[in-house]
């Protein structure tokens, strides 16, 4: 599932294919992927538009395009851009098409449809609701941990969920807080306000760390999220319970909090 690390990705590879290209075609079968907004807006306001900047804030993809029109992607759980020729067969889940000039394709593919895209106007994407209650962002904003610890403090939340809330945090998800908390050493069913401000400081490192680990696994024109049958699992804990803890060798355990699995190390994460 794309977290901050692969809508960060994301937008490297948008950038590094479109920026100063023009759109030829936009294309797209009428699905649920543009609630909200509408395919007709899709097809008719990006035809002829040319990439003039890509903004990335936590999950969502923000796309500046000339004459005042914006775009917001989210990838939802499955959703991911590639680049095509118009000679290779399209992606199997193929939801939306800019066809480039050159001959590029640029598509989006997303199996399950929980990804959206939404047509704006440029200059007010940032100022769009769902931006503009996000919390900081850990790569564009950095974390500051005092306030972290304020906004600890004022819940009774599990931390895991609490990091989890994207108005607390903006980008992490279930991977990156898993990971986090294993590097900090701090058990995922601790209730948020008992922690003290020194584990919040290890939280904020160990949250740096688990990005930088996954954006220096990532690479490449293409993306294969950890969840797809055959992918290669790069993180210490996530979706490995049952397996030897890499720190001190014993069992991993999982638990669910919110919804959410949580893989955690008994002996390296106490519940204090």
């Amino acid at each position: 599932m794309p977290e901050l690390p692969e809508v960060e990705f994301a937008a490297r590879c948008l950038r590094r294919w479109m920026e100063g290209r023009t759109i030829e075609r936009a294309s797209a079968p009428d699905t649920r992927i543009f609630r909200g907004s509408s395919r007709d807006a899709f097809e008719k306001e990006l035809s002829g538009r040319t990439l003039q900047g890509i903004d990335r804030r936590g999950k969502y993809l923000l796309l500046s395009f000339d004459d005042d029109v914006g775009m917001l992607s989210h990838l939802g759980m499955t959703g991911k851009w590639l680049r095509r020729s118009p000679d290779d067969p399209p992606p199997d889940h193929a939801r939306a098409t800019l066809s480039l000039e050159g001959d590029d394709l640029v598509v989006y593919d997303d199996q399950r449809l929980f990804g959206r895209i939404a047509i704006h106007r440029a200059s007010e994407l940032l100022k769009l609701p769902v931006i503009r209650k996000l919390g900081p962002d850990p790569l564009l904003d950095g974390l500051d941990p005092e306030r972290l610890h304020e906004k600890l403090q004022r819940t009774a939340r599990t931390v895991k969920v609490a990091i989890m809330d994207q108005a607390v945090i903006a980008g992490l998800g279930n991977v990156q807080a898993t990971e986090a908390l294993f590097r900090a050493q701090i058990h995922p069913a601790r209730v948020a306000k008992t922690l003290s401000l020194a584990e919040v400081k290890d939280l904020v490192r160990a949250i740096d760390e688990a990005i930088e680990h996954t954006l220096e696994w990532t690479g490449g024109d293409e993306i294969k999220y950890v969840e797809e049958p055959g992918s290669e699992n790069p993180f210490l804990v996530y979706q490995r319970a049952g397996e030897a803890c890499p720190r001190c060798g014993n069992e991993l355990q999982q638990i669910v909090l919110g919804g959410r699995s949580s893989v955690f190390c008994p002996h390296c994460q106490p519940l204090e």
